[in-house]
């Protein structure tokens, strides 16, 4: 079965066939192949000394020198775009037709506009990352201009390009899209498609001649006051990686080529650019340290603390590595704190607010001391590498950069959020399913330096799941009562297990004679919020 979401359909090259294929009576047309035989490819080739003087060339070099090549090309105005597209996207089952980028649909060519059942013109890189709007080169440059439904061009909007969480679901039905806050992901089809498109912008415009100089970053969100850039540029590698060349692009890399522009991606061409110019940059450690819980205590405002987790197999030395945690105060004003010394593997890293209020609450002096630990409940927490919020780059996530908290699924306010046992590594896109939100909390109910553990229920002093002397941790007694960040294994003992209040736990197991006894009106949640 050939079917239009299948990027390895043929809908690519010229290509002579014979078929026979019913098309349903619907605007949105979607095509079932009853026979289609193949006879015969014709592609052009990359025109002989195109890319004379690039061999053995890296970094900002390589770039360079791409740029020279690949600029000064044929400007098309935006009315022309729109012709143009009814070529270089043309579905090659259906002539009338184009076939829209994110979605995979096929629209007829001549339903243009911004009705729910109508394709209109894609800018890939926004043009508000940059403020070239609709004129040319970049706002007019087929290079990254594509049809687009124009329900899901509006869900797009000027994201930049990460892993989503939302399906995207419009009128006509659900696409392979996905969202976040500041974050859209393509279906997996087109994924190495856009990170190509992505990849020629910021080589083509370099800032020369009035034009924008447009730069790829690794973290999202870049652009809230138009600056030129767009991210996120590891996820960007990986969906080129993922999502290799085929011969749709190379097909539409030759008409733009030979019919409009005179100017070729280089990326298509040589997909081995991308490593040559970027695997430096994109530089970041893999690494595991995690955001593992955050404190506003009820009863000790000035006893709050940030509880980093290094979940890798190795020590990371802040002294080698440069780290920073930040915090953005109800969406706006930022503090930041570089951390120093060092973290073990499998050990936990604590900042606290302020030193005398923390020693006195937890019995133990903190890692950091720093006024960025100083959260009301509805301040984000950002972990960044390689420098602070404005030059790092973003590895974990707390909240949502430049939203106020209040209010928010992962507000605190005199409470604390712990992320759950099973996740393992960072994430720059906060998910409510990583996290436990407690409804209130005090001093008492905070677990510091206490991250990752595997308990196991023995009820040695009472039936009270709360009191830490009735879980072993290790071979010993445990230091804290269960929380989100532990495992627990609920054994037949003496005294059953029970849970009064509000409980929680990253993971439950419960052996078969096991009992645990639930209050009215208690709870015991197992995972994180959602």
């Amino acid at each position: 079965m050939i079917g239009q979401n299948n990027k390895n359909s043929l809908r690519i090259g010229k290509v002579f066939t014979f078929a026979i294929f019913e098309i349903k009576s619907m605007k949105k047309q979607l095509f079932t192949t009853v026979l289609l035989l193949l006879t015969a490819y014709v592609f052009a080739q990359i025109p002989a000394g195109y890319y004379d003087g690039t061999t053995g060339l890296t970094g900002n070099t390589l770039k360079s020198a791409l740029n020279n090549i690949i600029d000064g090309h044929t400007e098309l105005s935006y009315a022309a775009v729109k012709e143009a597209l009814k070529n270089t996207d043309e579905d090659t089952l259906n002539a009338n037709n184009i076939i829209c980028l994110y979605s995979g649909w096929s629209y007829a060519k001549t339903e243009f506009g911004n009705g729910s059942e109508q394709w209109n013109r894609e800018h890939v890189w926004s043009k508000s990352h940059g403020g070239f709007g609709d004129s040319a080169p970049a706002g007019t440059d087929l290079h990254h201009l594509r049809p687009c439904d124009a329900s899901v061009n509006s869900a797009k909007n000027k994201r930049d390009f990460d892993d989503g969480i939302t399906q995207y679901i419009d009128g006509s039905g659900a696409t392979d899209c996905y969202s976040a806050v500041n974050i859209w992901e393509p279906r997996d089809e087109v994924k190495g498609d856009v990170a190509r498109m992505i990849f020629y912008m910021a080589t083509r415009y370099e800032g020369e001649d009035g034009e924008p100089d447009l730069e790829i970053v690794d973290y999202v969100n870049t652009a809230p006051s138009g600056e030129p850039l767009y991210g996120k540029l590891s996820k960007l590698i990986a969906w080129h990686n993922d999502d290799p060349v085929d011969d749709w692009e190379r097909n539409r890399n030759d008409a733009i080529y030979y019919s409009y522009q005179s100017n070729r991606n280089p990326f298509i061409d040589h997909p081995e650019f991308v490593e040559d110019i970027w695997e430096e940059e994109n530089s970041t450690p893999n690494t595991n340290l995690i955001i593992a819980e955050i404190a506003d205590p009820a009863n000790a405002s000035l006893a709050k603390y940030v509880e980093l987790y290094n979940n890798s197999d190795s020590t990371i030395n802040f002294t080698s590595q440069t780290w920073y945690l930040a915090r953005q105060a109800n969406g706006g004003s930022w503090a930041n704190v570089q951390l120093t010394g060092s973290i073990d593997a499998g050990e936990t890293y604590v900042i606290s607010y302020r030193t005398t209020d923390f020693n006195s609450a937890y019995n133990f002096n903190a890692d950091k001391n720093s006024n960025a630990a100083s959260g009301n409940g509805n301040d984000g927490y950002f972990l960044y590498y390689g420098g602070n919020n404005v030059a790092g780059t973003l590895i974990d996530a707390y909240g949502v950069i430049d939203v106020d908290g209040s209010g928010q699924n992962w507000e605190y306010t005199d409470s604390k959020a712990v992320r759950v046992f099973n996740v393992d590594a960072p994430d720059s896109v906060w998910r409510a399913d990583e996290w436990f939100i407690s409804t209130t909390a005090n001093n008492k109910d905070m677990t510091p330096d206490w991250h990752h553990k595997v308990l196991e229920w023995n009820g040695s002093s009472s039936t009270d799941w709360h009191t830490a002397s009735n879980w072993s941790e290790g071979g010993g007694t445990a230091a804290f009562s269960p929380d989100a960040s532990c495992e627990v294994t609920i054994i037949d003992a003496t005294n059953n297990a029970r849970v009064s209040g509000e409980a929680s736990c990253g993971g439950l197991i419960v052996n078969e004679t096991a009992i645990i006894v639930l209050e009215t009106g208690s709870s015991l949640t197992v995972g994180g919020n959602e």
